[in-house]
């Protein structure tokens, strides 16, 4: 009888050790699993909120107060909600074609085809006047492009460990993350976005136009908040709490003019309404607004270390020279924008839809303080066939137009290409691309607001 006690006893224990260990574990899953985000947490509603009051007084009236209110407050965070089917009902609003990771920048063959389901999914239930369910995608196409403009993990081109070694943690900071919502420093403390004005962009006239803008405006968007991770991180080091907050609030409100041009150009897809100020501007489009798909190699001196310059050329001795082309005269050579470009190299973009732009134009030639055994030939390369070539360019040499058709394909990658001649110096081999431009295509009319 004394055993079968001692056993009864013993399962009753054991029973009750493994009940507690698992409703432990199963508190911790819930609680990591609520905080899925490691990026903003009140941050998406104050951005979302500026977003809105921007939006002009027309749009607003597309809206009720509460639509506006559902996507300002309850539909900012579906995705982190939904995190893996953790919420069924959800799965229609944050599970898109291509099935990507909704908080992060993707691969533009994967992100395309999903920005532009989430825009006709928005217009499609805006045009059958479902308002509510048009606000949840659209809120989740937002959240999507506010991770990104964290200064965290969504953002960070360096993973936690390493930076942590780089920017050693205080005793304060030891069990801090850095680049993590839950515990971190990315959005905390008591940042607010300043009541500034701001007329938000126009993105496109079309659903794929405005969808390789509103790509290439997060890849951009997240270059920017990576940027502010470090002097975070240094002012939470330093216990300066207003600089802290200084950087949070940097990152938001880039954010926030970004969402505010999103909601914008979907509502005036929407209403097929467009100013035609806007519409021109959309026309000519820099490449140097864009961000480039290419790798850092190392080359020639002197840009062994930095194959090209954005806006600025470099001399043999690595001095930062503006643009300009040795062939002109300091009138005639005004260069808005562009690249200084080292010798051998080719700088890639991928654009897309191949609808969006059908021509690429730019001037070459080579910089005033390229030497004189400087000799460059400048191609064009289009999805992997060259398009163009010049001459092998002299510093002699007046700069030359180069102008090609882009095909129709869904990306279409552009390649800047310098050659150097085989009897060339690559000291003296200085390249410059001037105002390189993609060029809009011609659209369906629409009706402008005059």
């Amino acid at each position: 009888m004394l055993n079968v006690l001692k056993h009864s006893l013993t399962r009753q224990y054991l029973s009750r050790g493994v009940g507690c260990l698992l409703l432990v574990f199963s508190i911790l899953l819930t609680d990591i699993s609520l905080q899925e985000s490691l990026g903003w947490g009140r941050g998406h509603k104050l951005i979302r909120t500026w977003a809105v009051a921007r939006l002009p007084a027309w749009q607003k009236e597309l809206l009720s107060p509460e639509d506006w209110q559902h996507l300002q407050s309850d539909y900012t965070s579906l995705q982190d909600a939904y995190a893996g089917g953790k919420s069924p009902h959800l799965e229609k609003y944050c599970v898109p074609p291509a099935r990507l990771n909704l908080h992060d920048v993707g691969s533009i063959e994967a992100s395309l085809p999903d920005i532009q389901w989430f825009i006709q999914q928005t217009l499609d239930h805006l045009a059958r006047n479902e308002p509510d369910e048009a606000m949840k995608f659209l809120g989740v196409l937002c959240h999507w492009n506010e991770d990104p403009g964290c200064p965290c993990a969504h953002s960070s081109p360096v993973d936690e460990a390493t930076l942590r070694r780089l920017l050693p943690p205080t005793a304060d900071l030891a069990n801090k993350n850095y680049l993590f919502g839950y515990g971190g420093i990315a959005d905390i403390g008591n940042y607010t976005i300043p009541d500034e004005q701001y007329r938000p962009q126009l993105l496109g006239t079309t659903i794929p136009e405005a969808a390789a803008r509103i790509y290439q405006h997060q890849r951009l968007l997240r270059t920017y908040a990576a940027a502010l991770i470090i002097p975070l991180v240094q002012a939470e080091i330093a216990g300066n709490a207003n600089q802290a907050d200084l950087q949070r609030q940097t990152a938001a409100i880039y954010n926030a003019k970004h969402v505010a041009d999103i909601l914008y150009t979907l509502l005036c897809l929407h209403e097929n309404r467009f100013a035609t100020d806007e519409v021109e501007a959309l026309n000519i489009q820099p490449l140097t607004a864009w961000e480039p798909d290419t790798k850092m190699q190392m080359i020639s001196h002197p840009y062994y270390v930095t194959p090209f310059l954005v806006n600025q050329a470099l001399d043999a001795r690595r001095n930062l020279h503006p643009l300009a082309f040795a062939g002109e005269s300091e009138t005639e050579s005004v260069i808005t924008h562009g690249f200084g470009m080292g010798t051998p190299y080719t700088l890639n973009y991928k654009i897309g839809p191949g609808i969006v732009f059908d021509r690429f134009t730019c001037r070459v030639g080579l910089h005033p303080t390229a030497g004189e055994t400087g000799k460059v030939a400048f191609a064009i390369i289009v999805n992997g066939v060259e398009t163009a070539r010049t001459k092998f360019m002299m510093p002699a040499d007046k700069p030359e137009v180069i102008e090609v058709s882009l095909p129709k394909t869904d990306i279409v990658t552009v390649g800047l290409q310098t050659i150097p001649h085989r009897a060339s110096n690559p000291l003296h081999n200085l390249a410059v691309w001037g105002d390189p431009n993609l060029i809009r295509a011609e659209h369906v009319p629409f009706r402008l607001d005059n």
